[in-house]
Formats: structure tokens, sequence, C-alpha cells
């Protein structure tokens, strides 16, 4: 099993990419030494893991802890060694095999792309969203070809293809959101998730959704203002209807009271 070196992360501790383990896993190795020739000294064994990687990631850690730098956004594993002049330990990390993009990932956007040309086939983004996805299948062949060479080599370089590969990813993925953008230009709802399955229908604007909500409530109030006037006529003819009912006695008393009176005379 081959060693690479990097720059210590303490001037009496190194990391070091083991290899791998498995298919599946990468073991790195972690060395502190004590460089006096003379002289029992306490040394912290330091180092950190690289930025993918989380807690959940790692299988085997021995006796090692694990922390949190907040100013590096890094993990890092750690452990306080007494060491007599010279001596040095080395402990090793196994972790699962992140550093790897599915093929059903790649294969997903792909399908995707070949569903916008579709859509877009009468449209007159049509030859460029052709372009586009010729563009995806090619970036798509590399990633997984430079994904495949790359795995039998040292962890440091299986780790560096991947970063690049998520940065073609991201190119990806950024091409598909022009794609999706004509397809709603053009009148058509983008795909759905990675089986590629597509929803056909009218793409309804921030603004014309707006409209629709003002609509509602110009309505809703021109509704209240006809309850209103309706519910005001009523109690204005109820009003009326009463008083007409009072007067009449009244009248009829008075009239009594003059019949009475010329009997008298």
């Amino acid at each position: 099993m081959r060693f690479i070196r990097r720059l210590p992360v303490f001037f009496l501790c190194l990391f070091l990419f083991a290899g791998y383990a498995d298919s599946k896993d990468v073991v790195l190795k972690t060395l502190v030494v004590n460089p006096s020739k003379t002289k029992t000294q306490s040394a912290l064994l330091k180092a950190y893991l690289p930025k993918e990687a989380k807690p959940g990631d790692i299988k085997e850690l021995g006796d090692l802890k694990i922390d949190y730098d907040i100013e590096k956004s890094l993990y890092y594993v750690y452990k306080m060694f007494e060491l007599g002049p010279g001596e040095s330990e080395s402990r090793e990390i196994t972790i699962d095999d992140i550093w790897v993009i599915p093929a059903e990932t790649i294969d997903a956007l792909n399908t995707l792309a070949l569903e916008y040309v579709k859509v877009l086939r009468d449209s007159e983004f049509y030859d460029s969203a052709a372009e586009t996805q010729r563009d995806i299948e090619e970036k798509s062949r590399q990633i997984l070809l430079k994904q495949q060479e790359a795995m039998d080599a040292q962890p440091q370089t299986h780790i560096a293809v991947y970063r690049e590969n998520m940065k073609e990813l991201e190119k990806m993925r950024d091409m598909l959101a022009k794609m999706e953008k004509n397809a709603g230009k053009a009148g058509s709802v983008s795909a759905g998730g990675a089986g590629g399955s597509f929803v056909s229908a009218e793409r309804i604007s921030v603004k014309a959704s707006w409209w629709l909500i003002l609509g509602v409530i110009v309505f809703l109030g021109f509704m209240s203002l006809v309850f209103f006037v309706v519910w005001h006529k009523q109690v204005g003819e109820s009003e009326r209807g009463g008083e007409k009912e009072i007067t009449k006695p009244v009248s009829g008393e008075k009239e009594s009271g003059q019949a009475e009176k010329q009997e008298k005379e």
C-alpha cells in the first residue's frame, strides 16, 4: 500500500492518504511525530478531513475523536499523545467512498435534456435545445469516463476528479435550467423528477396570478356593495310601513271625536 504525504497540519502531525480498504471505502492515515531526540513531549494529532466528509460517512475512527472547525467549515480528528524522543503514533480513518457521482444522476439529466428537446421541437428554441442536449450528452460521457479511470487511482486523485466532475455537473444543471426557461416561454411546464415524466400545462405567470387575485377582491367588494344596497332598501321600506300602521289609528280617533261633537250640537 502506497502512502502519499501532504504538508503537515501541525509540525508534529502528518496527514496521509493511505488508499482503499475495499472498493467502497477510502482509508486516510494520520501520523504524529516527536522531533526531539532528547525530550518526551505531549503531541497533538490533528488532521482535517476532506470538505465533503461528514461524521455519518466515517466507518472506522478507532480511538480518535472528531470535532468541527467553525472558521474553516471542516471536520477534523484529534488525539493527544505522550511521545518519547523520536517516537511516533499513527491512526487510520476509514470513510465511505462518497466521491462518486451515481450513474443514475447522470442518466436522469440526459433524459431530462431529451424531453426538453421534444417539448421545444416546434418552437424557435429547438436548434438551441438540440445543441445543448448534445453538449450535456458529451459532458456526461466525459464525467463517467474520468470517474471510472480515477477509481483505481490514489485517493487524493480520486477526490480531485470528483470535484472537477461536480463542477461539470453544475454546468449541466445550469444548461437544463435555461432549457426549462425556454420551455416556459414556449408554453410548456418543465419535466418532473429523475424518471423524466412530463406534465404539460399552461404556465401561469406571477403577474397573471396577481391580476386574478385582484379580480376576485374587486368582485367580492362589488357583491358586498349590492348586498348593502338591498339590505338598506328593505330596512327603509320596513320603517315606512310601520309609520303608516301607527298613523291610521290616530286619524280614526280624530274622526270619532268630531262625530261625537256634532251629535252634542
